[in-house]
């Protein structure tokens, strides 16, 4: 029988949750005004989905053509929102991105420069109206991670490594901290703190096939709900291409940005480049969100490939793109089996980063207090669709931004009483009723199902019939799934499959949320397809807000907030590093 060791309290000023690009982002602007967070993430240290960034990231700093600044970066990216992006996050993500870029790159980021000193931007694609992508000249995750978890380790941060956050400690509208247990010792956890940052990052597992590592389940999204806060735009997701044949490539991320920006093709099964009848203007160029359902529409016509996937075609650009940043990209598919010079390559859709999330002001704050959100755990920003090089650009910015207010704010605020007593009998409760098994193959028996659901009924192509279906199939199945099955021969297993099974949890709440907000917007608008309501209606132009109230979902149609609707800043003197923009004079 799978046992919990003492209960280890921890307190803080503040904690962060998650380590991935926002939650080291957090650590640095905390650590910037004298308070040491502490950092609690279900992986190592660095980890999380920015690992795994390929192309680079967006910025109007004009190198590329002097006509570009942030004004127009702006329009493009509310714009690119559908007009129902947050304006003023929009403006503030335009203009500090630059700011953070520079400070990233002092701290090794290794940016590719021209011989004069100008960062090389490449094109990102519709409706980037100029070349903003800054890049590595190699993949990005792994230089990024290496550059902010060396900064933030060099500042003190001692990570929390390898925790599984059951959920928030919360009461009467206020966040106090978290709880969980180590599910490698099965040491459970308390972390007491004034302000929390939720920086977990999105729910790309909520499919089967994904371009993310396997633990990024919407925790964060479903801690922060059962809390009482808020979420918004929870019907859009941001769909990008993996590779779904060979085996060895299946779920491999192309780098579609690269490839499509350096003029390759997309087309179905029979050779058509069906993009022309869904943005004929722009073709391959599109919005990620266009392509992405013109990708769904043609597999759920039936022109799709047996994989359910489509072909992006290189051959006739293959050179160029083999002398530029896709170089990297092209050997992996070779060594997987796909010579792209001679071939086309089979690729689907699947989950990239969520759109919607945790409703923020522009200082990361919730409705909640003592509780923030950056990163892609916060909603708001992108509307129906993100820009390409955009969700770095977010995650700076917003990851520093929330970690400045809850550290500033925690100087305000009092030590939480914690009841400890009561966690202990919350986790007693994971336990109670607990069936187990030595094989622990049978761990999680629940998340393939869960899976296959959202995907079939809650995925790209939505009708209010499957998402009824769909919603009704969810509750079902979360009804099985209050008592755990723990599996493994050791503790170790055992935890690891509490572990999973938590999060299998934290998938449904996500999918139902997710199928919610879908049922309740009555148009298609990017990244949200809806079959039976094709068009985009002006009534529609709002956003959809979810919160937790009376044990059922609250949904909201609220109006998307103006440019000038700005929030109080927090107390003290918010640094927000703008006078990096004075070092612009190249």
């Amino acid at each position: 029988m799978a046992v919990f060791s003492d209960i280890r309290h921890i307190e803080t000023e503040m904690l962060i949750v998650g380590a991935g690009v926002a939650g080291m982002m957090a650590a640095t602007a905390a650590l910037r005004v004298g308070i040491t967070p502490v950092v609690a993430t279900k992986g190592t240290y660095a980890s999380g989905s920015s690992s795994m960034a390929k192309g680079g990231h967006s910025i109007a700093i004009g190198h590329s053509d002097p006509d570009d600044n942030v004004t127009l970066y702006y329009e493009d990216i509310f714009e690119g929102s559908y007009q129902i992006g947050n304006r003023r996050l929009i403006d503030v993500v335009a203009e500090e991105s630059i700011s953070r870029t520079l400070e990233l790159d002092e701290w090794g980021l290794g940016l590719v420069k021209l011989d004069d000193g100008r960062y090389e931007q490449k094109y990102g694609g519709s409706p980037h109206r100029f070349k903003r992508m800054v890049h590595c000249g190699r993949l990005m995750g792994k230089p990024l991670m290496a550059s902010l978890a060396n900064k933030t380790k060099s500042l003190g941060v001692e990570p929390l490594e390898h925790l599984m956050l059951v959920d928030l400690i919360y009461d009467q509208n206020k966040v106090n901290g978290a709880w969980g247990f180590s599910y490698r010792t099965g040491e459970p956890i308390v972390i007491s703190a004034k302000t929390t940052v939720i920086s977990t990052g999105g729910a790309p597992q909520i499919h089967t096939l994904n371009d993310s590592p396997p633990t990024i389940t919407g925790d964060g999204y479903a801690m922060a709900y059962r809390a009482g806060a808020e979420l918004i735009d929870m019907e859009f997701i941001d769909y990008q291409l993996v590779c779904a044949a060979p085996e060895k490539l299946a779920g491999y991320g192309p780098y579609s940005t690269g490839l499509l920006g350096g003029g390759s093709y997309l087309k179905n099964k029979d050779g058509e480049r069906f993009m022309a009848k869904i943005d004929s203007e722009n073709m391959e160029h599109s919005t990620r969100a266009l392509i992405n359902r013109g990708l769904a529409i043609e597999v759920f016509e039936g022109r799709g490939t047996e994989n359910n996937a489509v072909y992006i075609d290189c051959r006739h650009v293959f050179e160029d793109l083999n002398n530029g940043p896709a170089a990297e990209a092209i050997k992996s598919f070779k060594k997987g089996g796909v010579d792209v010079s001679k071939e086309p390559l089979e690729v689907a859709s699947c989950p990239h980063t969520y759109l919607g999330g945790i409703r923020i002001d522009e200082w990361g704050r919730t409705n909640v207090e003592g509780l923030y959100a950056g990163g892609e755990a916060a909603g708001g920003i992108h509307g129906a669709n993100r820009l390409s090089g955009m969700a770095l650009s977010d995650s700076y910015v917003f990851g520093y931004r929330s970690g400045m207010a809850a550290a500033l704010e925690s100087r305000e605020m009092d030590s939480p009483k914690v009841n400890i007593e009561e966690i202990k009998s919350k986790l007693a409760s994971l336990l109670n009723g607990a069936e187990e098994t030595e094989d622990a193959s049978m761990a999680d028996p629940f998340r393939k199902d869960v899976q296959d659901i959202i995907v079939k009924s809650l995925g790209q192509v939505r009708s209010r019939e499957s998402l009824n279906a769909g919603l009704a199939q969810l509750r079902k199945i979360e009804n099985q799934c209050h008592n755990a099955l723990i599996a493994g021969k050791n503790d170790r297993q055992k935890f690891d499959s509490l572990r999973r099974f938590i999060e299998t949890r934290n998938v449904i709440s996500v999918g139902t949320l997710l199928g919610t907000a879908a049922n309740s917007r009555d148009e298609s608008r990017g990244g949200h397809f809806r079959i039976d309501e094709p068009e985009q209606k002006d009534e529609f132009e709002v956003n959809i807000v979810l919160s937790l109230s009376d044990d059922d979902i609250k949904v909201e149609l609220t109006p998307v907030p103006e440019r000038d609707d700005i929030a109080e800043p927090p107390p003290g003197n918010p640094d927000t590093d703008l006078d990096y923009l004075e070092r612009l004079a190249v």
